[in-house]
């Protein structure tokens, strides 16, 4: 699952021209993004936008890892995601 502040159309379009296989969430008003302590603003397009950000969340709800993006490009590698969600208890 993903979660942006855009709008749901636009979510929507993303999710189909990349046939992405998870939802993405719409946050418009950046509640989510803002609690998380996410929200950049975008000095060129002058608007607020989402950092990009990788959680694991255990069965109980609890952040057991993130990796918050410091540029838009910023990702973790992916085999680092695989050893943290190994980590997680079954």
């Amino acid at each position: 699952m993903a979660v942006s502040v855009d709008a749901p159309k636009d979510s929507k379009r993303v999710v189909e021209h990349n046939h992405l296989p998870f939802d993405i969430l719409s946050d418009e008003g950046a509640k989510v993004v803002t609690q998380l302590g996410l929200l950049h603003h975008e000095k060129m397009q002058k608007k607020d936008i989402s950092l990009p950000a990788n959680f694991l969340i255990d069965k109980s709800g609890k952040i057991v890892w993130r990796h918050v993006a410091g540029y838009v490009q910023d990702r973790p590698d992916p085999l680092d995601v695989r050893e943290e969600v190994r980590k997680l208890p079954a």
